[in-house]
């Protein structure tokens, strides 16, 4: 389950440093959990260079992919240790029931479904193997003569099962009478910190944008011995702000230079992080935090970011190879819809993803101060 967890860190890297080519400044929240399991579900119905294109996205590897690749690419990927088909469908199994397994410290909580039009000839092993590994329960519907009334089923799911925080996922054109399944995933969090800041210290301060500009913003404070790690290069410093029960934690990256935002950013790796975050690097300290209070929603629709990172046969209706899930040769990926949310205030961190929502079309013919 290692390799999976690492496979999805790198994939959350690479899709962080895409994303930031084209923020423009603009802030970028995403759920890598739930992109990875809605491709991942995808992918295991993909075939040929489809199938290779998307191991090499998602940071997977099939014993078939890996020959597709040039020497150094195959060494990678052979170290990340992520191989066989069946290996990825169990670590899959295992990470989602972990993360189902109930909590009183804390609420978090997944779920998959997929939609499939009712007469149309998906393999019986895919929908099963769906049901089996990622828990998505195959929901046969009618997208040729109802394809409104489903997407409104499906947005209506997403939103029970995130607390009602992430409405409306899929858009009005994201499903038509040509749609012939949808796969979903769905993502909630709400967790306490370990140490809650105090209402009444929260005021408006001024948050440094850049050297010239500055927002003002409602500053939350606190004063806590907080596990503190020191960044060299790009020098930087961070710390993990533990919510209750420890078992999870936010981390926090700030740069030394107010104008250090992008350097830290490209400096960003799937190894860099975890030996920022290591247990030898984290050292006690008696920290004077200064934390916004936000709320953050975002929504991307990542074809165009996906085909750009490489994964562009799937969306192509000519080279799109499916043949993992129906013997038709008419499937291909139209979009991947992906919806998040997330409030920072002083008891805690509440998080919603509408995470990943691909329609498959049928063709006809971071005392310290911070």
């Amino acid at each position: 389950m290692d390799s999976l967890v690492k496979s999805i860190n790198q994939f959350a890297v690479d899709l962080s440093k895409k994303l930031a080519e084209l923020a423009e400044g603009k802030n970028i929240f995403f759920s890598p959990w739930g992109i990875s399991t809605s491709l991942a579900m995808v992918y295991l119905g993909t075939g040929g260079t489809t199938a290779a294109q998307m191991a090499q996205v998602l940071q997977f590897s099939r014993d078939q992919d890996i020959k597709s690749c040039p020497e150094s690419e195959k060494k990678r990927k052979t170290e990340l240790g992520l191989g066989k088909v069946e290996e990825i469908q169990s670590h899959f199994q295992t990470l989602i029931s972990e993360i189902s397994n109930p909590s009183k410290a804390y609420i978090l909580k997944t779920a998959n479904r997929i939609y499939g039009e009712k007469t149309y000839p998906f393999h019986a092993k895919y929908l099963e193997d769906m049901k089996t590994y990622f828990g998505a329960e195959p929901q046969s519907v009618n997208f040729v003569e109802a394809s409104g009334q489903i997407r409104k089923e499906i947005n209506s799911w997403v939103e029970s099962q995130t607390e009602g925080k992430i409405q409306n996922l899929l858009p009005d054109d994201a499903v038509d009478s040509a749609t012939r399944m949808v796969l979903v995933n769905a993502l909630y969090f709400k967790g306490i910190w370990e140490h809650q800041f105090f209402v009444q210290n929260t005021t408006e301060k001024p948050f440094r944008i850049n050297k010239s500009t500055s927002k003002p913003v409602l500053m939350m404070s606190m004063k806590e011995k907080l596990q503190v790690f020191h960044i060299e290069k790009p020098q930087a410093m961070g710390l993990q702000l533990y919510y209750e029960s420890r078992a999870l934690s936010l981390l926090i990256l700030l740069p030394e230079d107010i104008e250090g935002l992008d350097q830290l950013e490209k400096a960003v790796t799937y190894e860099k992080l975890s030996e920022w975050t290591s247990a030898d690097m984290m050292e006690l300290y008696e920290v004077q935090l200064q934390l916004p209070k936000f709320r953050l929603e975002e929504t991307y629709d990542l074809k165009s970011t996906l085909s750009s990172m490489g994964m562009s046969d799937a969306f192509n209706q000519s080279r799109a190879d499916f043949s993992g899930m129906s013997m038709e040769r008419n499937l291909f990926l139209s979009n991947v819809f992906h919806k998040s949310f997330v409030e920072i205030n002083e008891q805690g961190t509440e998080a919603a993803a509408g995470a990943g929502s691909e329609r498959l079309s049928c063709i006809s013919t971071s005392t310290s101060e911070y």
